[in-house]
């Protein structure tokens, strides 16, 4: 059985300069847990892999291309490879979302 605790897993250097935490690190899937205060964010860019957030808690504005949505706990977005995106915190809370890397 593999059981990892948010609060113990690695954290992860970031171009963002935001908590990353690897939750799991396999071949064809990893599992991230990103924690944003207010005013953070992941800044527009692109990846080599088709992706998706899952928000834990809190608000977000998700850009992908050049669509934005708010979005709120318990929604998913799909960020498709090389396809510009962002997700910010304009909220007066934390921001929790896992971001699931596929391939």
């Amino acid at each position: 059985m593999f059981v990892v605790k948010a609060e113990e897993a690695e954290r992860m250097e970031n171009p963002h300069g935001v908590d990353v935490r690897a939750l799991l690190k396999k071949e064809n899937v990893k599992v991230m847990l990103v924690t944003l205060k207010p005013g953070e964010a992941l800044e527009r860019h692109t990846t080599p892999f088709d992706a998706f957030i899952y928000i834990i808690k809190g608000k977000a504005v998700v850009e992908v291309g050049e669509e934005n949505e708010k979005v709120k706990k318990d929604t998913l977005v799909f960020l498709p490879k090389d396809i510009p995106h962002a997700v910010k915190n304009e909220g007066n809370l934390t921001l929790k979302f896992l971001v699931v890397k596929l391939g």
